[in-house]
């Protein structure tokens, strides 16, 4: 009877070790596929990014305005920081971003074509601010400042759907922000 007893135990413990060993290896297969599946992914994702260009600004990026023409662009981190300092003034307003524009400041044409900066609305949600290269690199911080502040205001009157140039309200809007002049 001692015999029976010692043998079912042993028979116990082989059948445990020999399904824990397959369950092991079948643990090991299913990691393994998992790893070469996660591996293949990330190689579709990068091949992804290799063929698929992105339309992201990229520092010296020419881009192409409302009437079709490029004009050259940049991203400089001291004006869009400078920018972003300005913001409480402007209830919480989300950051606009800031680009350098080279473009001459001129004294006949359109308003973008004279004025210093200007500030596109093609949609509520994204404006951007462009400073024009030639002032940018002239102006004193109170200058800059100013004009800064001013287009934060069109950005400000973008965003709440009420871009309608140099009226009562954006005069109003100006002025509580510091703003001063047109």
């Amino acid at each position: 009877m001692k015999r029976f007893a010692s043998g079912s135990a042993f028979f116990f413990i082989q059948r445990a070790v020999t399904f824990f060993s397959k369950r092991g290896a079948q643990m090991m297969r299913r990691t393994a596929f998992k790893i070469l599946i996660s591996k293949l992914q990330a190689l579709r994702l990068l091949l992804l990014l290799l063929i698929l260009p992105l339309n992201l600004p990229a520092p010296g990026l020419a881009v192409q305005n409302l009437s079709g023409e490029r004009r050259a662009i940049a991203h400089d981190p001291n004006l869009q920081s400078f920018a972003d300092a300005l913001l409480p003034l402007f209830e919480k307003m989300p950051p606009v971003p800031v680009f350098v524009e080279d473009a001459p400041v001129v004294e006949t044409g359109s308003s973008i074509e004279r004025g210093v900066a200007f500030t596109e609305c093609e949609s509520s949600e994204n404006p951007a601010i462009f400073v024009k290269k030639a002032f940018y690199e002239k102006a004193n911080r109170k200058q800059l400042g100013n004009i800064i502040k001013h287009e934060l205001t069109h950005a400000w009157l973008c965003r709440q759907n009420l871009m309608a140039g140099h009226d009562e309200l954006f005069r109003r809007k100006f002025e509580s922000v510091g703003g001063f002049g047109n």
